[in-house]
């Protein structure tokens, strides 16, 4: 069995923005929860790529229950993605599939919680990321989700 664990994390960077009709650089610093697994920061994993966790402290608490409904499997809906996946990493501005994303399977089995199947998605690309499969004690996981609150 895994351990999961959620921890607050900032990305510091700039972004592009459309400003007065120009495109600039701006200072834009995003809260989140960083996913923990067996001590290894998956934020770091997928540094790379310059995401933010979806438990993103800018969303107001109606998403961040939604979002947390999607990882409980509690959510009317199958999964965001057609294909039977979650968002996990997203673009800081916009979380938006464009922009690119690190995705993952979700799937309850008996008294467990399992990601497996992480992918790299936009519109055009699909491609796995070498990451282990990840079992959770459902009961620990559903505490540990049901736990995060937007940071004051």
């Amino acid at each position: 069995m895994n351990d999961i664990q959620f921890r607050i994390a900032t990305r510091y960077g700039f972004v592009h923005r459309y400003v007065e009709g120009e495109i600039k650089e701006c200072e834009h610093n995003t809260d989140f929860y960083d996913i923990v697994i067996d001590g290894l920061s998956l934020y770091g994993i997928f540094k790379e790529y310059d995401f933010i966790s979806v438990f993103s402290q800018e969303y107001d608490e109606q998403i961040l229950e939604n979002i947390k409904k999607n990882f409980l499997l509690e959510s009317p809906f199958d999964s965001e993605l057609e294909d039977g996946r979650y968002f996990l990493f997203v673009c800081p501005m916009c979380a938006d599939l464009g922009c690119g994303a690190v995705t993952v399977r979700i799937q309850q089995e008996q008294e467990r919680i399992v990601w497996s199947d992480f992918r790299y998605e936009d519109h055009q690309t699909s491609r796995p990321l070498d990451m282990n499969t990840y079992r959770f004690d459902r009961k620990e996981y559903a505490e540990r989700i049901r736990s995060l609150t937007k940071e004051e």
